[in-house]
C-alpha cells in the first residue's frame, strides 16, 4: 500500500484519529454529566440533538468555506474552535440549573457547528490525494485508524468517567483537539482560490437535484435517512439508559459496549483492506447484506438479558457495518464529480442532519415511554426495512466501478 507512504494520507490520519478520539471524550463526559443532571433520556438526547442541528446551519455554508479558505485553514480551524467551546461547555455543565442546561446546549450547538466542517473536508480531500484504484484500500485504512482511536476512547472513556475527575478528561481532550489541528500543516497540497471553485459556485444551485438526479447517490440517501433512525438508537443517551435500566449494570458496561462494537469495526477495516479488491467488484451486495446482519445483530442485543452476550453482539456488528460504510463511501466518492463532492456531500448533510436530530429525539420519547429495550427492537425493524430496500435497487445492487 504506496499510499501510507504519503505524507499527505499520514497528515490526513493523525488528524483525523486525534479529532475523533477528543469528539468521543467530550460526547462521554457531556451525556454523563447531562444525564445525572435531569435523569432523562429525552433531555440527554437533546445534547445529540443540537449537535445535529449545528451540522444543518453548517451545511448550508460549508462549500462556500472550504472554497475561499483552503482544505487546510477550515481543518486547523475547525479543531481549534471545537476547543475553545470544549472549555465551555466544561464550564456551563458544572453548574447546575435550568439556565445553565440551556448554555450548555448552546455551546454545544457551537462545538458541532465547528466540527461539521471536518467530514466533506476529509471526504473531498482524498480523492484529490491518493489515486483512484487505491480508494477502497485508503478508506479503509483511514477507517480503521479512526476506529482505533475511538475504541481508545470509548473502552476508557466509560471507566475515566467513573474513577478520573471531570477536569482531566476535559483537559486531555482539549489538548487532543490541538494537536488535531497542528497536524494539518503537514498537509502539503495546492490550494485553490476562489477563482478555481467557478465549476462548482456556477452548478450550485443545481446541487440539490443532482442529489435525486444521480440514481446512486439518491438511493444511498434514502437508506441513510431509514439508517438514521435505526442508528439513533446506539447514541449515548439512549445505550446508557440500556444499560442502566434493562441490564442494571454501570458506566463501565456502557464503555464496554462501544469499544466492542469499535473493535469490530477495526476488524471490518482490515477486512475491507485485505479483500478490496472482491469488495471493489461487489459494493452493492456488501451494502444490502451488512444491513440484513445488523438487523438479526440489533434483535439479539435487544432480547439478550446478559451483557456478556450484549458485548459479543456489539462487536459482531462492527465488521458489517464498517465494510458497508467503506464501500458507501467508496461508491460516492466515484459516483459524485470531483468539481461537485463538496457541494454534494455538504447537501447530503442538510438533508440528513436535520433529520438525525429529529431521530434522536424520537428514539428518546420511545426509550422514555415504552423502554429502552423497546427502543432498540424497533431499531432492528428499521434495518431490516433497510434490507429490504437495497434488495429492491438494482442500480445499487449491481453496482461496479466502471457505472457512471
Amino acid at each position: 500500500m504506496q499510499f501510507l507512504h504519503n505524507k499527505n494520507v499520514f497528515a490526513l490520519l493523525l488528524s483525523q484519529s486525534l479529532q475523533s478520539l477528543a469528539g468521543v471524550l467530550v460526547t462521554i463526559v457531556l451525556m454523563v454529566r447531562v444525564y445525572r443532571m435531569t435523569d432523562s433520556v429525552f433531555l440527554a438526547g437533546l445534547v445529540l440533538s443540537f449537535m445535529s442541528f449545528a451540522s444543518i446551519a453548517a451545511s448550508f455554508c460549508i462549500s462556500r468555506v472550504i472554497r475561499n479558505l483552503g482544505f487546510k485553514k477550515v481543518l486547523a480551524g475547525a479543531n481549534l474552535l471545537r476547543s475553545v467551546f470544549t472549555i465551555l461547555m466544561a464550564y456551563s455543565v458544572s453548574h447546575h440549573g435550568q439556565v445553565f442546561f440551556w448554555v450548555t446546549l448552546l455551546f454545544v450547538f457551537c462545538f458541532s457547528f465547528a466540527g461539521a466542517f471536518f467530514q466533506p473536508a476529509r471526504f473531498a480531500l482524498l480523492p484529490i490525494i491518493v489515486p483512484k484504484e487505491q480508494y477502497v484500500k485508503a478508506n479503509g485504512v483511514i477507517s480503521l485508524s479512526n476506529q482505533l482511536f475511538l475504541t481508545a476512547g470509548w473502552g476508557l472513556g466509560g471507566l475515566l468517567t467513573y474513577a478520573v475527575p471531570f477536569e482531566f478528561i476535559v483537559g486531555a481532550a482539549i489538548c487532543l483537539f490541538v494537536l488535531s489541528g497542528a497536524s494539518v500543516s503537514l498537509l502539503h497540497i495546492i490550494e485553490k482560490g476562489t477563482d478555481d471553485g467557478t465549476a462548482e459556485t456556477a452548478s450550485a444551485g443545481g446541487i440539490w437535484k443532482d442529489v435525486m438526479i444521480i440514481p446512486v447517490v439518491r438511493d444511498i440517501t434514502v437508506m441513510d435517512m431509514i439508517e438514521a433512525l435505526a442508528g439513533s438508537v446506539w447514541s449515548s443517551a439512549i445505550l446508557l439508559a440500556f444499560t442502566a435500566a434493562v441490564l442494571h449494570e454501570t458506566e463501565v458496561w456502557w464503555g464496554m459496549f462501544n469499544a466492542s462494537y469499535f473493535i469490530g469495526a477495526i476488524a471490518g477495516s482490515v477486512i475491507a483492506i485485505r479483500f478490496s479488491a472482491f469488495f471493489e467488484r461487489k459494493m452493492g451486495y456488501a451494502i444490502m447484506y451488512c444491513s440484513l446482519v445488523m438487523f438479526v445483530l440489533t434483535l439479539l442485543f435487544s432480547l439478550s438479558p446478559l451483557p456478556f452476550v450484549c458485548a459479543l453482539a456489539c462487536a459482531a456488528m462492527g465488521p458489517f457495518y464498517q465494510v458497508r460504510d467503506i464501500c458507501q463511501e467508496t461508491v460516492l466518492q466515484e459516483a459524485i464529480p470531483e468539481q461537485k463532492r463538496i457541494g454534494i456531500m455538504a447537501a447530503k448533510n442538510a438533508i440528513l442532519t436535520p433529520w438525525s436530530g429529529v431521530t434522536y429525539s424520537i428514539m428518546g420519547f420511545v426509550a422514555d415511554a415504552a423502554g429502552a429495550k423497546t427502543a432498540f427492537i424497533t431499531s432492528a425493524a428499521l434495518y431490516g426495512v433497510t434490507f429490504l430496500i437495497a434488495l429492491a435497487q438494482p442500480r445499487l445492487l449491481h453496482y461496479r466501478r466502471t457505472s457512471k
